[in-house]
């Protein structure tokens, strides 16, 4: 590996049934699709970083994780002791203490349910999502932990080699996305949940945003980086993208 290379994996963590409804916004309630979670690890010359960090422990074997909230029924978590962030990093011989640092896109229930593990190591996230954790949006509890060792990144930022950190909110207010130039292959484009599905993408149908303006601005934006770079595009949970011969080379 080059001193400018990082390596890339796609990591699959569980997944979870998700009303369409939620996936293209105006689809009729009563048809469930389903959502793989994915944690992604970057390897470069002198730091292993992790992306995201699955859904949290008390999903194993509960669908029920939504009860009681206006996503019940909407999104059904299906995880096994396998898709533990522990059991996704022990397929890649890793554990926790290997990571040097957790690049945290967001601070939904799939993407940041075992943050709280990363108790010795920075965490990267941007301060917006932070601030909308303070202001009280209703993240779930692993999830919102403000006693671990933040570190504010901002667009553009460069954690490794070869990564590029996009800010790309309406999701979120601080959702980021990842433009990642691994050895070997095309530059990658990690939308996460930016845009979830290949549907999404060529359709322009959002899916959920908290901001509907500001999440049609940072799709167009990935549209033209996806452009420029020259990159493949990975959609955040896309329910066949990962089976494509394409995908197969980068998965754990």
């Amino acid at each position: 590996m080059s001193p400018r290379q990082t390596s890339l994996k796609i990591l699959r963590a569980g997944s979870c049934l998700v009303d369409r409804s939620v996936v293209v916004q105006g689809e009729p309630r009563g048809r469930m699709v389903t959502f793989p979670v994915w944690m992604y690890l970057l390897r470069g010359p002198d730091t292993v970083a992790l992306v995201d960090t699955g859904m949290p422990s008390r999903c194993i074997g509960d669908d029920r994780f939504f009860d009681g909230t206006d996503d019940e029924d909407l999104i059904l978590p299906r995880m096994k002791t396998a898709d533990t962030l522990e059991a996704v990093l022990a397929r890649e011989g890793l554990g926790v203490a290997d990571i040097d640092m957790l690049i945290s896109t967001h601070w939904h229930f799939d993407h940041a349910g075992s943050n709280q593990a990363f108790r010795r190591q920075p965490i990267l996230v941007h301060p917006d999502e932070i601030a909308c954790a303070k202001a009280g949006h209703s993240y779930p509890p692993e999830c919102r932990d403000l006693t671990l060792d933040y570190r504010d990144v901002r667009d553009g930022d460069s954690p490794l080699p070869g990564v590029r950190l996009l800010h790309t909110p309406g999701h979120t207010p601080g959702h980021l996305s990842l433009l990642v130039e691994p050895p070997g292959v095309e530059p990658v484009l990690l939308t996460v949940d930016a845009v979830y599905t290949e549907v999404n993408w060529t359709q322009g149908t959002p899916g959920a945003m908290a901001d509907e303006s500001l999440g049609s601005k940072s799709v167009d934006r990935l549209r033209e980086v996806a452009q420029s770079s020259g990159a493949r595009v990975f959609f955040g949970h896309d329910p066949s993208q990962a089976e494509q011969p394409q995908w197969q080379a980068l998965q754990g």
